[in-house]
């Protein structure tokens, strides 16, 4: 007795692989999120190294700035703070893009407090940034003499309203 030859199998498939019957549809496969215990960890995790980068980043613009840290003869006065305030709003640039991707692999506490953080970093380096460029550049005294505040009208009325007068 000779058993018979296997049937080919068909060049296609007979049926759509999520489709097992006539009326039963596999579930969409769902990506779950980070447990919330692992989400706060991971974002406390990273809240400390969001306080070390800025820190040490600022370190280095300083250094980059031509401070000079610990020679105490060393008169620092004219350097300018603007650049380790750049390095700072970098590092908060790259926290906030880590916040997107946070929030892409739905750890949503991380991310909420990767935006937080990015968001207190930018903002303190750009009033840093303003603060030193106010600095370094102070607005000038008025140096003429025929300028006489009090001799100023106050309301724009006639000769009576100007403090000279």
């Amino acid at each position: 007795m000779t058993t018979p030859p296997a049937p080919d199998p068909p060049l296609w498939p007979t049926r759509h692989p999520r489709y097992t019957g006539v009326n039963h549809l596999l579930p969409p496969q769902r990506r779950r999120g980070l447990h919330p215990a692992a989400d706060i960890a991971l974002a406390i995790g990273l809240l400390v190294i969001d306080v070390i980068a800025p820190l040490i980043a600022f370190v280095f613009g300083l250094d980059a700035a031509g401070y000079q840290m610990f020679d105490p003869a060393a008169d620092n006065s004219s350097v300018s703070l603007t650049r380790p305030f750049t390095y700072v709003s970098v590092v908060g640039g790259i926290v906030l893009v880590s916040a997107l991707l946070l929030f892409t692999a739905r750890a949503f506490i991380s991310s909420g407090v990767q935006v937080l953080a990015g968001l207190v970093l930018v903002l303190v380096a750009v009033i840093g940034m303003n603060d030193a460029d106010r600095n370094s550049h102070p607005q000038p005294v008025p140096t003429s003499p025929s300028i006489n505040p009090g001799a100023l009208c106050r309301s724009g009325g006639d000769n009576s309203e100007c403090g000279g007068s």
